[in-house]
């Protein structure tokens, strides 16, 4: 007998099992759907993030890139990069601390953020980040390596900017603070060293040529003379623009400078001179520059031990620059020694032999003349220092020396001398007098000032650093009074406050302490010449000084 389902039953089975498929199908497509959406989101993302996503197995091999990888590893196909072995893209030197890095994951240490050198397909070498993660499976086993590449060479650049940034920065406070304990003394010195160096050029000149006398003050002059070099040199440390600025040929001075040097220093160096004809002027302090050039000729003469060469080159820039280089064939300095250079102080010579200021004052010289410097050198290979300098007029266009004077002035002039260092009061009124001169001297700019009251000088000799009223001060009050009388303002510390007076007012002239009876009377020279030439107008800044004080047309 056969058991036949009721109709109504089957029919209800397979209407159940038909929703349940019509269900099935619908949810695999929701979940395909989902898929594709989930799979264009990550894409997108993938396509959109700026670094290279790598997904590698576990052998190493790559899988998959991100858009990206073609730009940053500069490949036109992504077959460059799938199929090859991530450690195929980093350079020789940094493969085995890679590999070292990879081995440490896989005893479950992870890597932070790393950087190496990538290598891409064409050879060429970048700096990157990578960042390591594995991809696990549902048991969390590692099933894939997951890297996120980053290229940084950029922000490497600009680290290594900062970084020289800091250097100059830290460079300039040690040279700042420096020259505050050498403007601080300055004074003092250069008061001492005048009154010794006055006094003694006075009486060397009178004393009879071949004499005993002769030489022993001849010695005391040029000892002052050095002296006063010295505190000139510390000094530079801290000034912030040349003491004396003209036109200046550097082809002239560093000829001039080879002439001193090539009997000495450089007799036992081959000398190569390349400069340019054309060389364009600069501005500048001649006796500065010439003083830097010459620390640099020694400093390479003494690297060489007397054997090999020594280049001077210039040449004239694009950039609207005059450079000047000097290169040697000696020793070289390590990364260590190149760090300490510019430092004052430093120095790898034996003691006695060197003061370790040769190159920061040859550093602080270039940046007065709103210069730039870069060293160079490497152990056995030399050293080469390059200063760039801005250009000023053409080749040819130097101005005149000052050493060169109008001619002897006439004697007989009456002077007014204001200081109040009793040394120097006593030996440049000496130095005066025996110069034939008429010479009233007080010891402050007060008294200078009632003085004027009832006298006529034909020039001031006005020292700066003085008490209550000041050099300063007694000059805005003196040029109310005499605008047409010529000034020597004195001072043993050559800084902006002395120069933007001496800018200031016109007739107004620079008598830098220590300073020789010669060196008196060629000032004195210029301030008689000058005092009969037209009369140019006060400077904006000294008129705006006048008018502050209420001096203007007293």
């Amino acid at each position: 007998m056969i058991n036949l389902i009721p109709l109504p039953s089957a029919l209800h089975r397979i209407r159940s099992r038909t929703w349940a498929l019509r269900e099935e199908v619908r949810h695999r497509q929701q979940t395909e759907r989902a898929l594709r959406e989930s799979e264009a989101r990550y894409r997108s993302i993938l396509a959109a993030t700026p670094d290279d996503i790598t997904i590698a197995d576990l052998e190493g091999r790559v899988l998959m890139v991100s858009p990206m990888a073609l730009k940053l590893w500069r490949c036109e196909r992504m077959d460059q990069l799938v199929g090859h072995r991530i450690i195929e893209f980093v350079a020789p030197e940094d493969r085995e601390r890679t590999l070292a890095a990879i081995a440490r994951m896989f005893q479950g240490e992870l890597p932070g953020p790393s950087e190496y050198r990538g290598l891409r397909p064409d050879g060429s070498l970048f700096d990157v980040e990578v960042n390591v993660d594995f991809i696990r499976d549902q048991d969390g086993r590692p099933a894939n390596i997951i890297m996120v590449v980053r290229d940084v060479t950029e922000r490497r650049r600009m680290e290594a900017e900062r970084q020289q940034l800091q250097a100059q920065l830290q460079q300039a406070r040690k040279m700042e603070g420096l020259g505050s304990l050498a403007g601080g003394m300055a004074h003092d010195m250069n008061n001492v060293l005048s009154a010794i160096l006055g006094m003694a050029s006075l009486y060397r000149d009178q004393a009879p040529e071949g004499s005993g006398l002769r030489q022993g003050l001849e010695t005391i002059t040029k000892a002052a003379e050095r002296g006063g070099k010295m505190v000139k040199s510390l000094l530079s440390l801290a000034r912030q623009s040349p003491a004396e600025a003209r036109e200046l040929d550097l082809n002239g001075l560093l000829r001039e400078e080879v002439g001193l040097l090539e009997r000495t220093v450089l007799a036992q160096v081959r000398l190569e001179l390349d400069l340019a004809p054309d060389l364009r002027t600069v501005r500048g302090d001649a006796a500065a520059l010439t003083h830097a050039f010459m620390n640099l000729c020694v400093n390479a003469a003494d690297a060489m031990a007397g054997e090999g060469t020594l280049a001077l080159r210039t040449r004239n820039l694009d950039s609207g620059e005059v450079e000047v280089q000097v290169e040697d064939a000696g020793c070289g300095m390590t990364a260590e020694v190149m760090e300490k250079a510019l430092d004052p102080f430093f120095t790898t010579k034996a003691v006695g032999k060197g003061t370790g200021l040769g190159l920061s004052l040859v550093y602080s010289t270039v940046k007065a003349h709103q210069g730039r410097l870069e060293l160079w050198s490497e152990p056995g290979r030399g050293t080469v220092v390059t200063m760039r300098f801005p250009a000023r007029g053409p080749a040819g266009a130097a101005g005149p020396d000052p050493e060169a004077g109008p001619g002897p002035a006439q004697a007989g002039l009456s002077v007014l001398l204001v200081d109040d260092d009793d040394l120097v009061l006593g030996s440049t009124r000496s130095i005066l007098e025996a110069l034939g001169h008429t010479v009233a001297a007080v010891a402050s700019g007060e008294e200078a000032l009632a003085r004027l009251e009832a006298f006529e000088p034909s020039v001031v000799i006005l020292d700066l650093n003085m008490p209550v009223l000041g050099g300063g001060g007694t000059l805005l009050r003196l040029r109310a009074l005499r605008p047409a009388l010529p000034v020597l303002l004195s001072t043993g510390r050559t800084d902006q406050a002395a120069l933007d007076l001496v800018a200031a007012f016109p007739l107004v002239t620079l008598l830098s302490k220590p300073f020789s009876m010669k060196q008196l009377q060629l000032q004195l020279q210029l301030a008689h010449h000058d005092h009969h030439q037209p009369l140019g107008a006060v400077h904006p800044v000294g008129q705006g000084l006048l008018d502050v004080c209420g001096l203007a047309g007293a």
